[in-house]
């Protein structure tokens, strides 16, 4: 009897050690997840930065409205929002928070330049799809993905005369494990990014998060964004082409 007891105990060591390592080996996935995430927010925040900055530009020494800067103000207060929700990230969903903020500064700051020209502010619209980054989109478009389908999605003016034109909209990417890949691609920890800035204003957002909630496993997605085998492939780690805003 003695060797079954001990036999059952050494098994039953076998399994908490495993499930031990598994517990730390999540740990340091999320840690990495976390890392990545931060990275990802704070460049997003250092470009709003530098849109602000090429508006002080624009707007020195000429006298705003009341209009005007209530926006400008909105502009600025997100901005430093913004920085102090990365500092407060904890978990990948707190990109979110993020994210939406983000997006409102840089309507707001398109609402700035709208009234400096003396032009109808434009109606509050979700990003661009290809990169965020480039601001509001400013319509939807029929767009088709290789291997993957057509979908019509919001994009800035600039991207949507490129597919009109036939050539490739300026896309950003992320590193992705091995590969390179559209942001939207990057798994799971991806997903929050997309739903700060797509759940908020009029255009195809709706569309668009279709991608990202593929990325979380919810039904209705849009194409197999996942690898080979439906596998994922590791973290994503930081920004890649595609460049800042188009404004």
């Amino acid at each position: 009897m003695w060797w079954l007891l001990t036999a059952l105990g050494g098994g039953g060591l076998a399994l908490a050690g495993r499930y031990l390592w598994d517990r730390r080996a999540a740990r340091r996935g999320d840690a990495e997840e976390l890392v990545q995430i931060r990275k990802l927010a704070d460049e997003d925040v250092t470009l709003l930065g530098e849109e602000l900055t090429r508006l002080d530009r624009q707007v020195e020494g000429r006298p705003l409205g009341p209009d005007a800067h209530t926006d400008y103000q909105v502009a600025l207060d997100a901005y430093e929002a913004a920085q102090r929700a990365v500092k407060g990230i904890r978990t990948a969903d707190g990109i979110s928070s993020v994210t939406d903020t983000l997006a409102t500064g840089r309507y707001a700051i398109t609402c700035v330049q709208a009234r400096m020209q003396g032009a109808p502010v434009p109606e509050r619209r979700v990003p661009c799809f290809f990169n965020p980054q480039h601001g509001p989109s400013t319509t939807d478009i029929v767009w088709t993905q290789p291997k993957v389908g057509t979908r019509t999605v919001p994009a800035c003016a600039q991207d949507a005369a490129r597919i009109r034109a036939g050539d490739e909209p300026e896309v950003r990417y992320v590193q992705y494990g091995s590969r390179r890949v559209p942001y939207w691609e990057a798994g799971v920890a991806i997903a929050p990014y997309g739903h700060g800035y797509f759940a908020v204003g009029a255009g195809a957002g709706f569309l668009a998060l279709a991608a990202f909630e593929v990325q979380s496993g919810a039904a209705g997605g849009w194409g197999d964004f996942s690898g080979p085998g439906g596998h994922d492939l590791g973290g994503f780690d930081g920004m890649g082409d595609g460049g800042g805003g188009d404004g």
